[in-house]
C-alpha cells in the first residue's frame, strides 16, 4: 500500500456521511450509474467487479442483471462495505482491497465504477491492475465529473461555501472528484493501460440535491459531502450553521416540487480489451 493511497483509505474511511447518508447520495447519483450500467449492454451469465462500490448500492443492481452470473464488489473503505454487506445477501462478494495495486481475483468480463476511478495515486497503474483482472474480452464502463462548470450542483453551494473558508491548494494530477473531467486525459489514461476502443460519451442529467429534500436539508447534505468541513473542523472561528445557511440561500432558487434540483454532467467511459 502506498503512502497516498493509505491517505485514500483514511479519508473514506472517515467518511461518515457516506454511511449516514447513504440513501440519499444513492438516490442523487442513480441516473449516473444505471447509464454506465447500461452501457455494458447484456451482462446476463456474466462475471462483473464493481470498482469503488461504496455501500453496494450499484453492486446491488448489477446482481440484479446477471442472473447466474457473479458480481464482486471492491472499495478501499472497510466502513462503507460494512454497510454493503449489510444490505445484501451471501451471493454477492464484498472485497477491501486497492484496485490499484492488489489482486481482484476474475478474470472479470466486466468491470464498472459510478465515480470509484478518479481517486487512484497511478491511474494508469490502475486500469493495467483492472486489465489484468480481465478476460481477453473484458469490458469496461465507467462515470466521472465533467469539469465544475457542467456542475452547478456542486459549485453553487461551494462557491457560496469560499465566501467563509478557504481550501488548501491542490496539486495537479492528485486524486479528487475532477480528475477525470478532461476526455484527453482520460483516454490517455486507458489507451496507456492497454484499454482500447475507447469511447467518452456527454451524459447530463438533473441531480436531485440530497435526493429530493428542501434547500436547508440539501445545503447540509452538500455541506456534509463537500471538502469545507474538514477545513471548518480545524478552525473554530469559522461557524458552520453560518455556511450552511448561506448555502441553503444559494440553494433557494433551485427548489421545485421534487427537491432541489440543479444540472449535473458526466463522461460515460467505454473500453474494451
Amino acid at each position: 500500500m502506498t503512502k497516498t493511497n493509505e491517505t485514500q483509505r483514511e479519508y473514506w474511511r472517515n467518511r461518515r456521511a457516506w454511511v449516514d447518508r447513504q440513501e440519499q447520495m444513492d438516490s442523487q447519483l442513480e441516473v449516473f450509474g444505471l447509464a454506465a450500467i447500461e452501457a455494458l449492454g447484456d451482462i446476463s451469465g456474466t462475471k462483473v467487479l464493481d470498482v469503488g462500490c461504496g455501500c453496494g448500492h450499484t453492486t446491488l443492481e448489477l446482481h440484479s442483471r446477471v442472473g447466474n452470473g457473479k458480481v464482486v464488489g471492491v472499495d478501499i473503505s472497510d466502513k462503507l462495505l460494512e454497510v454493503a454487506r449489510s444490505r445484501s445477501n451471501e451471493a454477492i462478494k464484498f472485497v477491501e482491497a486497492d484496485a490499484q495495486v492488489n489482486e481482484l481475483g476474475g478474470p472479470y468480463d466486466a468491470i464498472f465504477s459510478r465515480f470509484g476511478v478518479m481517486f487512484f495515486e497511478d491511474p494508469v497503474a490502475a486500469f493495467g491492475n483492472l486489465k489484468s483482472a480481465s478476460t481477453s474480452a473484458g469490458r469496461l464502463s465507467f462515470v466521472c465529473w465533467q469539469q465544475p462548470a457542467q456542475n452547478p450542483w456542486m459549485t453553487v453551494p461551494n462557491r457560496t461555501a469560499l465566501e467563509f473558508v478557504e481550501l488548501p491548494s491542490r496539486a495537479p494530477g492528485s486524486p479528487d472528484p475532477f480528475a477525470f473531467s478532461d476526455p484527453n486525459y482520460v483516454s490517455e489514461v486507458l489507451e496507456g493501460a492497454g484499454w482500447i476502443n475507447v469511447e467518452i460519451e456527454d451524459f447530463q442529467a438533473e441531480v436531485e440535491l440530497g435526493g429530493g429534500v428542501n434547500a436547508m436539508e440539501a445545503a447540509v447534505h452538500a455541506y456534509d459531502f463537500g471538502p469545507f468541513k474538514a477545513v471548518v473542523e480545524e478552525n473554530p472561528e469559522v461557524s458552520p450553521s453560518e455556511i450552511i445557511e448561506a448555502m441553503k440561500r444559494s440553494l433557494e432558487p433551485y427548489q421545485t416540487n421534487r427537491g432541489v434540483v440543479l444540472p449535473g454532467a458526466v463522461w460515460l467511459v467505454t473500453a474494451q480489451l
